[in-house]
């Protein structure tokens, strides 16, 4: 189940895991910064910059969040765009555990599918340019020369290359009697 509620600033997420203590109170816990003035003026007045890597680490400790939520938090706050409630993002669960050239390749794909759905495709290549990938044009798809396009290989078209293997010799059911 997911949730459309918006991540908190930064005023508020300190509000929140405040409670009723006072400003002093939490200046103590973590460790004298924030000062307990500046705190209380952070939270009413807000700020215009980043507050400094002693602010998290103190305000972390005293009100028991996760330095990285008050980062984040702050960031909304000046208003950048940390991409935490991005409905149009897509996880890839295990991605980062397959091999670098795929995560590229998945990323490459991912960059040219959103180019062509926002209009601005790559321009060809230059015609001498051996290493520039082949664009396809998708109204011609169906004239696409495969045969002069093998496939990609794959992790196991490399092992069986490496190891003499074809991966055929068990596949045939005829072959197991």
């Amino acid at each position: 189940m997911t949730s459309n509620k918006q991540a908190p600033d930064f005023q508020t997420l300190v509000l929140q895991h405040k409670g009723d203590r006072s400003y002093e109170t939490i200046a103590k816990l973590a460790g004298g910064l924030p000062k307990a003035k500046a705190l209380q003026a952070i939270v009413q007045k807000g700020f215009t910059r980043m507050p400094n890597p002693e602010t998290f680490e103190g305000l972390s400790r005293a009100l028991n969040v996760r330095k990285r939520d008050l980062v984040l938090a702050a960031a909304r706050t000046l208003g950048i765009d940390v991409g935490d409630d991005d409905q149009g993002d897509l996880i890839l669960v295990g991605a980062k555990r397959l091999p670098l050239a795929s995560q590229d390749l998945l990323v490459a794909m991912s960059r040219e599918m959103q180019a062509w759905m926002d209009g601005r495709h790559a321009e060809a290549a230059p015609e001498d340019s051996a290493d520039a990938p082949a664009t396809i044009d998708p109204d011609d798809a169906a004239n696409y020369d495969l045969a002069a396009h093998p496939p990609f290989e794959t992790d196991r078209d490399r092992f069986n290359k490496e190891h003499g293997s074809t991966g055929e010799e068990n596949q045939d059911p005829e072959d197991t009697k």
